[in-house]
């Protein structure tokens, strides 16, 4: 069958994930031309910083059933939600996340803090790969031993910490 032929090449039947249609091209360039300039610095770290949420009750959205059939899933009506705030060195896959109750400048100065006690840095300069989110760009912030540099708005793409959030949850969520 046509289905047999999609999972023989390696297809399955997915949802597809939403994708901005505002991004700049021009801004996406000039960020990869700067990100490319501070990889080859050897002075510099680059760390990938990013925030996530994980639901513990996700309800599917298709799955394969009989014909006729009304596929059903168990729901108790509760929901649990929660967040993970993380960064990743992609050099050598170091990984630092908390789990945080929400988003805001306060409770990412605290993963901020944590973070500076835990790493230890191995080179003068550490680069914070964020993207805009209104918490990242505080005044306020201490940013300790990294130096933010921020993501071009609509460019999930462009953070590697998306792909480890993507297997986290297909694995254990």
């Amino acid at each position: 069958t046509v289905v047999r032929f999609f999972h023989e090449q390696g297809y399955s039947l997915q949802v597809p994930r939403p994708w901005p249609d505002r991004q700049d091209d021009k801004l996406r360039k000039a960020f990869i031309d700067r990100l490319q300039h501070l990889h080859a610095d050897q002075t510099v770290e680059l760390w990938y910083g990013d925030e996530t949420g994980v639901d513990g009750d996700p309800k599917p959205k298709r799955r394969w059933a009989p014909k006729g059939s009304k596929p059903t899933v168990v729901r108790n009506g509760d929901h649990v939600r929660m967040s993970i705030t993380g960064i990743v060195w992609p050099r050598t896959g170091e990984f630092f996340g908390i789990e945080i109750p929400y988003s805001d400048t306060e409770v990412f100065q605290i993963f901020l803090d944590e973070a500076a006690k835990h790493i230890v840095p191995q080179r003068r300069r550490n680069v914070l790969i964020v993207d805009n989110a209104t918490w990242h760009k505080r005044k306020t912030l201490e940013w300790h031993m990294f130096e933010p540099f921020y993501l071009p708005p609509y460019s999930p793409d462009l953070n590697p910490i998306e792909r480890i959030w993507l297997v986290m949850k297909a694995k254990w969520f």
